[in-house]
């Protein structure tokens, strides 16, 4: 077939026309960020995928329909070609879900297994026998596979612009967990654990199949004993308490494949993250420099307890993605930005919205300055990194789902451009 991708430019549809080439279809792709868009390039297609970015008046859309060229929207196509591989492992939840699917990635790497995850250079084109995937709750798209095994890492409320009430996500992580033949939750949250009756559990408590105990922490990053169905030592390049629910995921899910622990252990131990999450990018203005992915308050807290396990003082640069989640989470996110010892607050990210009256990060930083008094807000990247110069905390983190990472280079850069002496 030859398949052309409307929206080619974005991670999942990158990874998505990769998986189709390494099938043997020939593959087309446009986006506004590349060659911009022509009614000519669907002609001779026999599928068009489009991303839900895409208006239904994109000239190429309304080309294809002319045409009666069949169109499909990403995540539907996502559940197609997963279909098509022998195992599907699909990973859910509000946090975490794209370092657990490259983990469990990286563990099944003896089994070259197919990888989709949503992160620049994080899938990979494997064999047929496994297909390992992030499963997004985002306007109920995860209901689009049908998995071997689902994995469900924790259930908190989120996309409010889509769901209007927590109980709709959890609704949807029902549908979701129905439609998998094995259900594997994380068994110290509770409304994972409602999910779904009888499912294989992992966690702390000892009640779960899979268990983390006699935990150590040395400068941030755990080891632990794995208890329950299988005993093993575990040992883990990624800092956090948060990546021991990660692993344990990620190895509940290989065994119940039937892979053994002495293939995936030693591929655990040696995986050390993707791009943005608590990545580290250099030392600026004596300060060690990361970006990170958070944009939920249980991801910023996280995120900044890990930091603190490592480093003496933390600061944070955040930038706001949509304004109904800032809404929605005004109070939620000040509580947890307010653990950082310094925090600097970046414009909303409004990616796919329009702006919500009273709804911006100086709102945001009233609310913090409330409960600390190191809080600030700028309206640009440049002031943020000339006020960034002058703090004083050993790591600063660059934190948002949006385009915050070019902050962060914004300020390693102004470090180099320093004139030597």
């Amino acid at each position: 077939m030859k398949i052309h991708f409307v929206g080619i430019s974005g991670v999942s549809m990158q990874a998505l026309a990769s998986f189709a080439a390494s099938r043997g279809h020939t593959v087309t792709g446009s986006d506004n960020s590349i060659s911009g868009h022509d009614p000519k390039n669907v002609d001779g297609a026999d599928l068009v995928v489009y991303t839900c970015a895409v208006p239904p008046d994109n000239c190429e859309l309304v080309r294809a329909k002319e045409l009666k060229i069949p169109t499909v929207e990403r995540a539907v196509y996502l559940g197609e070609i997963a279909a098509t591989y022998g195992k599907v492992i699909a990973i859910a939840g509000c946090h975490g879900k794209s370092t657990t699917t490259a983990m469990t990635g990286a563990a099944l790497s003896p089994h070259l297994p197919t990888v989709h995850v949503g992160v620049s250079g994080g899938s990979v084109v494997g064999s047929d026998r496994f297909f390992v995937t992030e499963a997004c709750e985002y306007k109920s798209n995860f209901l689009h596979l049908t998995p071997d095994v689902g994995v469900i890492l924790n259930v908190g409320y989120d996309h409010p612009d889509y769901y209007h009430t927590e109980e709709q996500l959890i609704n949807a992580y029902k549908r979701f967990a129905a439609k998998c033949k094995t259900v594997i939750v994380n068994g110290d949250d509770e409304a994972t654990m409602s999910l779904c009756k009888d499912p294989v559990t992992f966690g702390t408590g000892e009640k779960c199949d899979y268990r983390a105990v006699d935990i150590k922490n040395e400068n941030g990053y755990r080891s632990f004993k794995l208890a329950g169905r299988k005993q093993a030592f575990v040992r883990l390049a990624v800092p956090g308490a948060h990546n021991v629910y990660n692993a344990l995921a990620t190895i509940a899910a290989a065994d119940v494949c039937g892979i053994r622990l002495a293939e995936i252990l030693p591929n655990i131990a040696k995986f050390s993250g993707i791009p943005r999450r608590f990545e580290r990018k250099g030392v600026a203005f004596g300060k060690s420099v990361f970006t990170d992915y958070a944009h939920h308050p249980a991801e910023i807290a996280a995120t900044i307890k890990t930091a603190k396990e490592i480093f003496p003082s933390v600061a944070v640069v955040f930038q706001p993605h949509t304004f109904t989640r800032t809404k929605s989470l005004m109070d939620e996110f000040a509580e947890s930005l307010s653990a950082a010892d310094t925090v600097i607050l970046a414009p909303i990210f409004s990616a796919r919205e329009n702006p919500i009256e009273g709804i911006t990060s100086h709102a945001l930083c009233r609310k913090i300055v409330e409960q600390k008094e190191k809080a600030y807000c700028f309206d640009t990247f440049a002031e943020i990194v000339e006020h960034t110069k002058s703090v004083r905390e050993a790591a600063v983190i660059f934190m948002g789902a949006g385009d915050i990472n070019c902050a962060a280079d914004l300020f390693i850069k102004a470090d180099k451009d320093l004139p030597t002496k």
